[in-house]
Order: structure tokens, then sequence, then C-alpha cells
């Protein structure tokens, strides 16, 4: 489904204030996270199962985090 509006910045500012808005008025928010990331300060929301979700991305935040680890215990 595609939609058009007149002013497309202000129609998806309105999506993220909606979003946010069901996301703070829901027992979600205990869910959302900060990444533990070095240099990330991005917020998610931990969906999974358990609730230990430490990154915002493994592809990025915690693939870096992982390397560096690996680095750490083969350096010394």
């Amino acid at each position: 489904m595609r939609h058009h509006a007149a002013d497309p910045v202000a129609a998806l500012l309105a999506v993220v204030a909606r979003d946010a808005l069901d996301l703070v008025t829901s027992p979600a928010l205990g869910r959302v996270r900060a990444c533990a990331g070095a240099d990330c300060g991005a917020l998610f929301l931990d969906t999974s199962r358990p609730g230990t979700r430490r990154w915002c991305s493994m592809n990025t935040c915690g693939n870096r985090a992982k390397k560096d680890t690996q680095r750490a215990k083969t350096t010394t």
C-alpha cells in the first residue's frame, strides 16, 4: 500500500509521533534499551524473548563489540 501526502515530511513526523505515543502508553516501554555499543547512543525496543538484548543491531554494534573482545583475548 502506498500513501501520498502533500507534505511528506510532516506526514512522516506524524507517524513517528503516533508510534511514540503508542509506545509510551504500552507495557513495552519497559523494554526500551540503550545500545551497549561504545560509540552508539541509539535506543531500541528489545523484543527478544528473555529481554536481554544489548545492541541496537547485531550487524553493527554487536559485531564490533564481539570483534573487540576477540582482539583483546588474542593480544594478551
